[in-house]
Protein backbone atom coordinates (compact mmCIF):
# COMPACT_ATOMS: atom_id res chain seq x y z
CA UNK A 1 0.00 0.00 0.00
CA UNK A 2 0.90 3.77 -0.43
CA UNK A 3 1.69 5.82 2.40
CA UNK A 4 -1.27 8.17 1.96
CA UNK A 5 -3.46 4.93 1.49
CA UNK A 6 -1.53 3.44 5.49
CA UNK A 7 -2.64 6.98 6.54
CA UNK A 8 -6.29 7.04 5.42
CA UNK A 9 -6.56 3.18 7.03
CA UNK A 10 -4.59 4.36 10.12
CA UNK A 11 -7.20 7.30 10.41
CA UNK A 12 -10.67 5.03 9.56
CA UNK A 13 -9.06 2.85 12.01
CA UNK A 14 -8.70 5.48 15.14
CA UNK A 15 -12.44 6.83 14.11
CA UNK A 16 -13.75 3.46 14.13
CA UNK A 17 -12.13 2.65 17.66
CA UNK A 18 -13.61 5.95 19.07
CA UNK A 19 -17.29 5.18 17.55
CA UNK A 20 -17.38 1.79 19.49
CA UNK A 21 -15.50 3.16 22.12
CA UNK A 22 -12.34 1.74 22.35
CA UNK A 23 -10.80 5.03 22.96
CA UNK A 24 -7.05 3.56 24.47
CA UNK A 25 -7.06 1.60 21.63
CA UNK A 26 -7.53 4.80 19.01
CA UNK A 27 -5.28 6.63 20.72
CA UNK A 28 -2.35 3.50 20.50
CA UNK A 29 -3.39 3.71 16.55
CA UNK A 30 -3.59 7.80 16.55
CA UNK A 31 0.22 7.89 17.63
CA UNK A 32 1.18 5.63 14.83
CA UNK A 33 2.36 7.14 11.86
CA UNK A 34 1.48 5.88 8.78
CA UNK A 35 4.96 3.74 8.39
CA UNK A 36 4.49 2.71 11.89
CA UNK A 37 0.02 1.65 10.97
CA UNK A 38 1.28 -0.08 7.55
CA UNK A 39 4.04 -2.32 9.59
CA UNK A 40 1.09 -3.33 12.08
CA UNK A 41 -1.06 -4.44 9.55
CA UNK A 42 1.87 -6.12 8.02
CA UNK A 43 1.74 -4.64 4.37
CA UNK A 44 4.96 -2.93 3.31
CA UNK A 45 4.77 0.65 1.86
CA UNK A 46 4.79 1.36 -2.19
CA UNK A 47 5.48 4.50 -3.77
CA UNK A 48 2.58 6.17 -5.18
CA UNK A 49 1.95 5.18 -8.88
CA UNK A 50 -1.25 7.06 -10.16
CA UNK A 51 -2.51 4.85 -12.71
CA UNK A 52 -6.12 3.48 -13.63
CA UNK A 53 -5.28 -0.07 -12.16
CA UNK A 54 -3.84 1.19 -9.15
CA UNK A 55 -6.77 3.76 -8.62
CA UNK A 56 -9.13 0.42 -8.80
CA UNK A 57 -6.99 -1.42 -6.54
CA UNK A 58 -7.34 1.66 -4.01
CA UNK A 59 -10.89 1.61 -4.33
CA UNK A 60 -11.33 -2.09 -3.88
CA UNK A 61 -9.33 -1.70 -0.72
CA UNK A 62 -10.96 1.12 0.74
CA UNK A 63 -14.41 -0.77 0.21
CA UNK A 64 -12.83 -3.99 1.92
CA UNK A 65 -11.38 -1.98 4.92
CA UNK A 66 -15.08 -0.33 5.51
CA UNK A 67 -16.81 -3.84 5.17
CA UNK A 68 -13.85 -5.31 8.07
CA UNK A 69 -14.76 -1.90 9.86
CA UNK A 70 -18.42 -2.86 10.06
CA UNK A 71 -18.05 -6.42 10.14
CA UNK A 72 -16.01 -5.63 13.26
CA UNK A 73 -18.94 -3.45 14.58
CA UNK A 74 -21.68 -5.75 13.87
CA UNK A 75 -19.87 -8.03 15.81
CA UNK A 76 -19.62 -5.70 18.85
CA UNK A 77 -23.46 -4.98 18.37
CA UNK A 78 -24.09 -8.67 18.86
CA UNK A 79 -22.18 -9.45 21.34
CA UNK A 80 -24.18 -6.43 23.53
CA UNK A 81 -27.16 -7.97 22.31
CA UNK A 82 -26.18 -11.07 23.37
CA UNK A 83 -25.42 -9.51 27.27
CA UNK A 84 -29.07 -7.52 26.58
CA UNK A 85 -30.59 -11.23 25.94
CA UNK A 86 -28.68 -12.49 29.17
CA UNK A 87 -30.22 -9.87 31.09
CA UNK A 88 -33.67 -10.33 30.14
CA UNK A 89 -33.54 -13.93 30.56
CA UNK A 90 -32.54 -13.74 33.70
CA UNK A 91 -35.19 -11.33 34.82
CA UNK A 92 -37.53 -12.87 33.09
CA UNK A 93 -36.60 -16.31 34.94
CA UNK A 94 -37.13 -14.68 38.45
CA UNK A 95 -40.81 -13.54 37.34
CA UNK A 96 -42.08 -16.80 36.52
CA UNK A 97 -40.68 -18.04 39.79
CA UNK A 98 -42.40 -14.80 41.24
CA UNK A 99 -45.89 -15.91 39.79
CA UNK A 100 -45.28 -19.57 40.62
CA UNK A 101 -44.94 -18.66 44.28
CA UNK A 102 -47.84 -16.30 44.19
CA UNK A 103 -50.14 -19.84 42.79
CA UNK A 104 -49.04 -22.19 44.86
Amino acid sequence: MTEDEAEAKRQKAVDFLHRIGEDDRADDFASMSATEYAEHKGAELRPHRPNRRNNMSKSRTQIQHELDEANEYIEHLEGKLDDIAGIAGEEGDDDEDDDEGEEG
